[in-house]
């Protein structure tokens, strides 16, 4: 009987601290995003701290995962690939039309600014070469 409860109570235990690692790593801000028949399981970045951190340090991002930067004013939000140590296409999104993608944006560009041509109030980050992948193109409709 002690047993049982020493384990019941190590299984509770164990449980909240992988379900914090968990929110800790996708702030538990998800939401899903559709461009087309592809849906993205989106992780939100609305306030300038998460923006400014954004996938940095992050090891990967699963094929069907993304990152929705959330601005409060359209306008030309430019990017960079600080500590990032995977590839992404940048998606630049103005209310629900894609209005600009940078494809296959190394991580080697490190501080280098990466601007759209148009202004934007939101912009989506996924896997580099998954926009091709999928036939994601400027002009499609995203569903938040």
């Amino acid at each position: 009987s002690g047993l049982l409860i020493f384990f019941m109570a190590a299984f509770f235990i164990l449980n909240i601290v992988l379900k914090k690692e968990r929110n800790d790593f996708r702030e538990n801000e998800i939401m899903e995003v559709k461009i087309g028949e592809n849906i993205f399981q989106t992780e939100i970045a609305a306030t300038l701290a998460k923006r400014s951190q954004g996938l940095s340090n992050r090891k990967e991002l699963c094929e069907k995962c993304a990152m929705l930067f959330l601005f409060e004013e359209k306008g030309f939000h430019f990017f960079w690939m600080k500590e990032m140590n995977f590839d992404l296409d940048m998606i630049w999104i103005n209310k629900e039309e894609i209005v600009h993608i940078a494809k296959n944006v190394s991580r080697e560009k490190g501080l280098e600014i990466i601007k759209p041509d148009r202004e934007a109030d939101k912009v989506l980050e996924i896997n580099a070469g998954i926009s091709d992948k999928l036939g994601i193109k400027i002009g499609d409709k995203v569903e938040f």
